[in-house]
């Protein structure tokens, strides 16, 4: 069932007579809606990255023809939050977008943790059912400034309008956020039908999109790691590799060059590589060199591997090929084996931050938007990634250093004793409106 694409999945759904169904985990044993979903959780559940997800949605929308997908992995701290990304590229098999769906929420369960919110984690994946229909929604040209201006207007609100319809039918165990090709402007499309969204446009009174506030947070905990590592302040004479030069590993990029860094970038779309050797009207173009294939960025001679666009690209095959000291990037989920990858880095004297550890800036940024929004506490929980006492990256080195563990396992560590923490007020309540979505449905 995992190894069928997106539109075999779809017209299997439909051959079945239903639109949408989900596989949810109560406590006690694992519910499924349908034969269908009966049949995909045989499988879905013996995945590595399968971890007692309490809930997985999923739905055909033949209007925009995609894939709706919900993936919440825990709700002890609170609702599931994490963002919504639109993508096909890696989805050709619809098991490659649900261990994106089972990696990304669990990994926002950690990082929701390690920011001590009171939220739990989870993802959402829109998945167009060719790549095709994906270009489709995806069209854009670029302004002057190489901001996005898609194209299909009518299409796209279609699309999101019908998502927010399905999340919302879902009760509230999930929350959606900005992420991968979608912005705070698809969020407000997402609000005019749904109440559960976040990262709206700030003259809606909301948090905007996080980007950049993402892409300063790694950037301060790559500072860290500079100055316990090297004794420095600034990157002068240091190149970071960049993977992904979009909604983050771009302003991310414009962070190192202004911080006398050189970079080495790639990204599959050549406007968005284009936009950062042109920053600032071409300032830093000799401080910016652009490989023409997506192997090449592996090999590059550089002091600072940053990924900065898809996970599961640290793995046997490419860590092998790194030529880095620190490994130090924005993507979620980057090692292929969460559990394994990160000991060949460490086999390799590679200091690796862990992603969920050093992005947590763009969940903070939408954390309490309900509440209003002050760039004071940004400007606060940004500077904390550097050196907070509890959980900033000087400390989170001093303390690998003093326990001879990896900055992995150390994290890893705190954000499980600080995930079992139940939300004060509220509870365990997400696993009990995902009951109530199923004795509805």
């Amino acid at each position: 069932m995992v190894n069928i694409s997106p539109l075999d999945f779809s017209k299997k759904m439909v051959a079945a007579g239903i639109v949408s169904g989900y596989i949810v985990n109560d406590g006690e044993s694992v519910i499924t809606s349908d034969a269908v979903f009966a049949e995909l959780a045989k499988e879905v559940v013996a995945m590595p990255d399968y971890k007692s997800h309490e809930g997985i949605f999923i739905k055909y929308d033949e209007a925009s023809g995609c894939l709706f997908m919900v993936f919440v992995h825990k709700t002890m701290r609170g609702q599931g939050q994490g963002g919504t990304r639109l993508k096909y590229r890696d989805y050709e098999m619809i098991g490659g977008a649900i261990k994106d769906g089972l990696r990304l929420s669990k990994g926002m369960t950690d990082k929701n943790s390690i920011s001590q919110l009171w939220w739990g984690g989870g993802k959402a994946i829109i998945c167009p059912v060719t790549m095709e229909q994906f270009d489709k929604i995806n069209a854009h040209t670029r302004d002057e400034d190489g901001n996005k201006t898609f194209t299909n207007q009518q299409l796209r609100k279609t699309l999101f309008e019908n998502y927010g319809k399905y999340v919302a039918s879902l009760g509230g165990p999930y929350i959606a956020a900005e992420d991968m090709n979608t912005t705070p402007e698809d969020m407000m499309t997402i609000l005019s039908v749904c109440r559960f969204v976040t990262c709206l446009p700030a003259s809606v009174g909301g948090s905007n999109n996080p980007s950049r506030w993402t892409a300063e947070g790694v950037f301060n905990s790559l500072l860290a790691t500079i100055k316990h590592f090297e004794k420095k302040d600034g990157l002068t004479g240091m190149t970071v590799a960049i993977q992904g030069v979009g909604n983050v590993g771009g302003p991310f990029a414009e962070f190192v060059l202004k911080s006398g860094g050189k970079i080495i970038i790639f990204d599959f779309d050549p406007s968005a590589c284009d936009a950062i050797k042109n920053y600032e009207h071409g300032a830093y173009a000799d401080k910016v060199t652009i490989v023409s294939s997506p192997e090449e960025i592996y090999t590059a001679e550089c002091d600072v591997f940053a990924p900065c666009a898809i996970g599961g690209i640290l793995n046997e095959n490419t860590i092998p090929n790194l030529k880095c000291k620190y490994v130090v990037g924005a993507a979620n989920n980057q090692l292929g084996n969460f559990d394994e990858d990160y000991k060949l880095l460490r086999d390799r004297n590679i200091v690796y931050l862990p992603d969920f550890y050093i992005n947590r800036m763009g969940i903070i940024n939408c954390a309490n938007e309900q509440y209003g929004r002050l760039e004071e506490d940004l400007k606060r929980e940004c500077r904390k990634i550097y050196d907070d006492l509890v959980n900033g990256t000087l400390a989170l080195l001093e303390e690998s250093e003093r326990t001879k563990k990896t900055p992995q396992e150390i994290a890893i560590y705190w954000a499980n004793e600080w995930g079992m923490q139940t939300h004060p007020i509220w509870g365990h309540r997400g696993l009990n409106l995902i009951r109530s979505y199923c004795a509805h449905h």
